[in-house]
């Protein structure tokens, strides 16, 4: 009996010291800015009463984006979820800072699946044809949400409004 005591003796020594030293620092969410929210909330709901650009739902429920045709394709082939998808992007903040230069600086395409980006991405390709070129408009809910990204060159905020220029140049894989 008194060894079932000191074990768990032992293991509630274990959890309070584990416990006690766990780091707050690991934790990779970004503060939030309340000026920065505001301000890309204000921009998405302007853009939403520009009438050259149109509502398209998502899929999952999680709101809509805004898009504006840049230029209308000649193809019909329809994009699906897991279509995988040759693009010319370039993804900027509503301040202008370009966070994704993407291809169109470089001339070179990239390959998505509808799948594999964030939902307001995935949502635009889903409704778009090779040849068509949008500029689209995706509110945070969509995008990073409210933890914001730290991927790539460019941090991106906590509840950020993402602005892309995105042309489909192909179906690759149907």
């Amino acid at each position: 009996m008194k060894r079932f005591g000191y074990i768990l003796a032992m293991l509630f020594g274990l959890l309070f010291v584990g416990s006690a030293c766990s780091d707050d620092d690991d934790d990779n969410t970004l503060e939030v800015d309340e000026v920065w929210k505001a301000q890309n909330e204000d921009a998405f709901a302007a853009q939403a009463q520009n009438p050259e650009f149109q509502k398209l739902e998502s899929q999952s429920g999680a709101g809509y984006i805004l898009y504006k045709v840049l230029k209308q394709g000649e193809s019909t082939e329809q994009i699906y979820w897991n279509s995988q998808v040759e693009v010319y992007y370039k993804g900027t903040l509503i301040d202008g800072t370009v966070f994704d230069d993407g291809s169109f600086e470089h001339g070179a395409s990239a390959v998505f699946a509808p799948s594999g980006v964030v939902d307001g991405f995935g949502t635009a390709l889903q409704h778009m044809h090779p040849g068509d070129r949008w500029e689209i408009w995706i509110p945070q809910q969509m995008g990073y949400g409210s933890t914001g990204s730290t991927a790539g060159a460019v941090t991106i905020k906590p509840y950020t409004t993402l602005i892309f220029d995105l042309e489909v140049v192909k179906v690759v894989e149907p």
